[in-house]
């Protein structure tokens, strides 16, 4: 099984309501999506926010990534967010955020992008 968890930190607070209604129709387009096993989100304040899904499979979870909402969304990231950090890893069981949390601020593959 795959982890996949995400930390988007806003540029600023205008940008709340549309990064909200962004999650929520990415979050809803998981939960329909071929292989998807857990999805949810969450958030640290108004300004930083976590997605966090676990996967059948890496074919899965890019067949998400690249499609419908979340595949817009990729487009806009640079606009609504100043840093974006990602984590993909196995695992053989589900894990909760806040293990998943730790692996993608402790983890050396994290990839973080500040724009």
């Amino acid at each position: 099984m795959l982890v996949s968890i995400g930390q988007f930190q806003l540029k600023k607070r205008s940008l709340l309501p549309e990064f909200l209604m962004l999650s929520k129709t990415i979050y809803k387009q998981s939960k329909k999506s071929k292989g998807n096993l857990k999805s949810e989100l969450n958030n640290e304040g108004i300004q930083v926010f976590y997605s966090f899904t676990h996967w059948e499979s890496m074919q899965d979870m890019l067949q998400f990534v690249h499609s419908d909402a979340h595949g817009k969304a990729l487009e806009e990231t640079e606009r609504l967010c100043k840093e974006v950090s990602f984590l993909h890893y196995e695992t053989t069981e589900f894990v909760d955020l806040k293990t998943a949390q730790q692996e993608l601020k402790n983890n050396s593959t994290t990839r973080r992008i500040v724009y």
